[in-house]
Formats: C-alpha cells, structure tokens, sequence
C-alpha cells in the first residue's frame, strides 16, 4: 500500500509539470487485459517514420525534465529490430537514449505497441516478471512496474485502455518514477 502511495505522489509530481497523466492508485485491478474492441493501427513505413521523427522531438522536450540533472543524452534512431529499421505495418517501434544521470552513464529504452500488438495482460506479466508495484491514471490506464534486480533493471509497462502498451526500462538505480513518467506519457501513440 506504502508502494503505491509514493509511485501515485511521483506520477502527479510528474504530472505537475507536463509528464505524466495523473495518477490514482484506485481501481488498479480493474484492468481487463486485452480490452475488448481493440482496433489495430497499420501504418506504412513513411506514417511510422513520421511517427518516430515525432517520437524523438519529443523525447528531445521532456527527458532534461524528466531526468534532471542528465548529462551526455543522445537519442538514438527509433526503429524495430534495430536503429532505423522500419518497414511497412510495423506494429511497434523501440529506441535507445544514453545518459550519465546522477552521476551513472546509463541507457533508457523505451518501445511503442500498437493497439492489440502487445498481448500479455498485467497479471500474466507479474507472474514472469517480479512486480514491484502498480498504478492506474485517470485515463483508464494501468501503469505496472517490474524490476530485474540482477541486472539493475527497472520497468515501468503502461497498459492502455485503446490496447497500446508502451514500456521503458533503465539500468540506472532510483529511477521508477523516471521511467513510469516516460511509460504514461500519450505523446508515445500509435492511434493519431
């Protein structure tokens, strides 16, 4: 309970100045997973290269915030498999960003999964994954963290009601609420 009181106090923080929906830790577990009626998004690969300039742009306005203090950010090329490889009815894209943040280089990666692309509901995710926690937002969304703690792994999954999961993980210590901002945030959509 303590858990989800600090993760719902660091999303509206986060929400405060622009990053993150508002949070609540209320009515997490109500969350069916897949939503019904989802309407898959395929784009061609110029609507998707468009989608990741847009991706970047907006990655370029929010990290300093996000991660203050960062140093030596470089965004890398979204993409699929790798950097810059995206190909017609792409249903997800994925980037890397590197930083030195409090004091730590590190990498941020961060991927988009169209409505219906990303099929592992929350608790089927708990059970392979160690859940550290979850909080749900105003939006109808489910925001749940996992960690990877022999790896220095955090996780922050946002499970939406249209049937987009966007996830970002970090390797750097401290840093849910960094990731959750990242995770939550709409700018990150298939459906526009």
């Amino acid at each position: 309970m303590r858990m989800r009181k600090v993760m719902a106090a660091a999303l509206t923080g986060l929400a405060l100045i622009g990053l993150a929906g508002t949070a609540s830790a209320q009515g997490s577990e109500d969350l069916t997973w897949p939503p019904k009626d989802v309407t898959p998004v395929h784009k061609t690969k110029a609507e998707l290269q468009e989608q990741a300039a847009e991706f970047t742009a907006r990655q370029e306005r929010t990290f300093p915030r996000i991660f203050r203090g960062a140093e030596n950010v470089v965004h890398g090329q979204w993409g699929g498999e790798s950097a810059g490889s995206i190909s017609d009815g792409q249903q997800y894209l994925t980037s890397w960003t590197t930083l030195t943040y409090r004091g730590q280089a590190t990498e941020v990666f961060t991927q988009v999964n169209a409505p219906g692309f990303f099929q592992t509901s929350p608790q089927e995710l708990c059970e392979r994954d160690k859940c550290t926690g979850r909080v749900s937002d105003h939006r109808g969304g489910l925001t749940v963290f996992t960690e990877r703690p022999e790896y220095g792994i955090t996780v922050a999954w946002n499970f939406r009601p249209n049937g987009e999961v966007v996830w970002a993980q970090s390797w750097a210590k401290d840093t849910k609420a960094q990731v959750a901002a990242v995770a939550s945030d709409r700018a990150y959509t298939f459906t526009r």
